[in-house]
């Protein structure tokens, strides 16, 4: 999954539209509901509401993210997504609001920062992927992170993934050389996302 993320975030950029908003979101978890299902709950809501404000406007606007969980002690997502820049302000309104209807709502559960460009974008990458499988570590070159961090703990359910509008399938249908980081041919047009 790790190597997916990485390519997610560079299919994104080499695309024109890279990632804008990182959001660290605490998940309490019940006997009930799990963080990976608060969290799928959390998505379905960003999903529908970007749906439905691209009806509104017209466009196509696909979702576009990345997630991870950690797990020790108190287990929170780090989700790093697209969210085009006119409607971000709405989004960072709505956000908090979803959460409260996914979960008790408290103070300090979620943490968001903008991602400015030129920023350090594949570091965040790194960053995010940090609690990979041990076995993985040197290869993807995560090792002083790791040492830095440490071990990320137990998950249950999906550790990590990417939307299906970045995933393999969606960059093999578009020509995107990953090794090269471009498009085999001319380059896409920008899609309407990056509104």
């Amino acid at each position: 999954m790790v190597q997916n993320i990485m390519r997610a975030f560079d299919y994104a950029r080499a695309r024109g539209i890279p990632f804008n908003v990182y959001a660290v979101i605490n998940l309490i978890e019940t006997d009930a509901h799990a963080a990976a299902t608060i969290f799928e709950a959390i998505r379905h809501k960003y999903r529908d509401w970007l749906n439905y404000r691209a009806r509104k406007l017209g466009v196509k606007l696909p979702p576009m993210y990345a997630f991870t969980f950690e797990a020790p002690g108190n287990p929170h997502v780090n989700w790093v997504l697209r969210v085009p820049p006119s409607l971000r302000a709405e989004f960072l309104q709505k956000l908090p609001k979803w959460i409260g209807k996914t979960q008790q709502s408290r103070p300090h559960d979620l943490n968001v920062q903008l991602i400015e460009p030129g920023g350090p974008y594949k570091s965040l990458a790194n960053y995010i992927c940090k609690g990979c499988d041990p076995a993985f570590i040197e290869h993807f070159h995560l090792t002083a992170l790791h040492d830095q961090h440490g071990d990320q703990g137990e998950f249950w359910g999906k550790r990590a993934g990417v939307s299906p509008s970045l995933n393999r399938s969606a960059r093999d249908a578009a020509g995107y050389d990953a090794k090269r980081r471009r498009f085999a041919g001319s380059t896409p047009a920008r899609s309407a996302s990056a509104a």
